[in-house]
């Protein structure tokens, strides 16, 4: 094939494959510009945390054991159990999954969950910086959406500039994710540049093969109408 020929080829090839992908590689770059600009931490909400002091459980004494907390369970099988603090309170948590736990009072033994609507407001407004009014608070029984957390959760929306929501595992009492409009714009993105719809998690879709794979083509087919169409790579003619 002789340098016109391959020039046309290349030529029409680039022209189509571009109107096909470009849309494409246009979010691809600009999801890359939105990731780099934003620290991670803001867009996970870290930032506007208050840092968890540690606590040190072996200052507290009188536990109960084990065996008599597991007595109380309404949980099918118990996987794991677990000694921290919760309110400053030393508890137990029994977890069956992410899901379903139960958290006692590791010295009475006295059931404390599922926290109440209350309680859930006082763990965001401590785990939550800046000192602003909660808009609402909303009960959680499905996972989607921007939380794929444990559930049932309380959501509790603060009226903040980032439009951020707290959101707080009714049965563990735990601060389980700070969704934002920083997240939000880099959940939108992420979803557009591994064009996972649905999960935002799958790497291998076909979408993002086939795309990915057209791009390259795109790019290669770019660089050959480059090479046979610049001066760099043509031939001199020799003065006779």
């Amino acid at each position: 094939m002789n340098r016109r020929a391959i020039q046309k080829f290349s030529r029409k090839w680039h022209r189509r494959l571009g109107s096909l992908v470009g849309i494409q590689l246009f979010f691809w770059t600009l999801g890359g510009f939105y990731f780099s600009w934003f620290h991670i931490d803001d867009v996970r909400g870290t930032t506007d945390r208050v840092p968890a002091e540690p606590v040190n459980v072996k200052s507290h004494s009188g536990f109960l054991p084990p065996d008599s907390i597991l007595k109380n369970t309404s949980l099918t099988f118990v996987e794991r159990i677990e000694l921290a603090t919760f309110r400053e309170r030393p508890v137990y948590r029994l977890y069956q999954d992410n899901d379903r736990v139960e958290m006692f009072d590791a010295r009475s033994g006295n059931k404390l969950s599922p926290i109440s609507r209350e309680m859930a407001i006082e763990i965001a407004r401590a785990d939550f910086r800046p000192r602003v009014p909660i808009k609402a608070v909303h009960w959680i029984e499905q996972k989607g959406g921007e939380y794929k957390g444990p559930i049932p959760a309380y959501r509790i929306d603060f009226d903040y500039w980032k439009g951020t929501r707290v959101y707080v595992h009714a049965n563990s009492g735990r601060v389980t994710a700070h969704r934002n409009h920083i997240w939000r714009g880099f959940d939108f993105l992420w979803m557009l540049h591994i064009l996972d719809f649905k999960e935002r998690e799958n790497f291998n879709n076909w979408i993002l093969r086939i795309l990915s794979l057209l791009g390259l083509i795109t790019l290669a087919s770019g660089y050959v109408l480059w090479a046979v169409t610049t001066p760099l790579f043509r031939r001199q003619k020799k003065n006779p």
